[in-house]
């Protein structure tokens, strides 16, 4: 036989032996003996503890933080206040700022009214952002007033306020 029959008889063999190998697999996949479903019932007794949910020392409980957001402005014109409350279970306070303008922006919070004893303040320089949470709790029950002024340039940012239960979730 010369070279090239058995280039053609290696390649025939190969060809069929490529269409066989798919042939025989699908057949083999038809031929699949139905399920079978076992009708032996569970049964599983309930959790008869009475402490399941009672935290112990050591234990890791998570409680959900309660915070609200007091003010959420968008900065214009030259001044601004803002006036929140503070409820009860609430004291914690966040003041944030972003000063996207070119003047830096001057602020104040306030208890009481607008001149009222001063809580927190501050300078936010153009392109910066300002962010603090107060050290302690603030009494609640006030009425507090945030200020804001860029002298003769208009504010361009924005500003919030949120408050919470501790200074931990803010």
């Amino acid at each position: 036989m010369s070279m090239k029959n058995i280039k053609k008889a290696t390649a025939v063999s190969v060809l069929s032996l490529a269409l066989a190998i798919p042939l025989s697999a699908s057949a083999a996949a038809t031929d699949v003996a139905p399920a079978t479903t076992d009708t032996t019932s569970v049964s599983q007794s309930a959790n008869t503890s009475t402490d399941v949910n009672t935290p112990k020392a050591g234990d890791h409980v998570i409680t959900p933080y309660a915070t609200k957001s007091v003010v959420d402005r968008t900065l214009r014109n030259t001044e601004l206040t803002e006036n929140f409350d503070i409820p009860a279970g609430y004291g914690y306070v966040k003041v944030w700022i972003r000063n996207d303008g070119k003047q830096p922006i001057k602020f104040s919070v306030n208890r009481g009214s607008e001149t009222g004893s001063q809580m927190m303040s501050g300078t936010v320089e153009p392109g910066r952002t300002y962010s603090e949470i107060s050290s302690s709790a603030w009494p609640g029950a006030n009425r507090y007033y945030v200020s804001l002024s860029s002298g003769k340039a208009y504010m361009e940012g924005e500003m919030s306020v949120r408050i919470g239960t501790s200074r931990g979730e803010l």
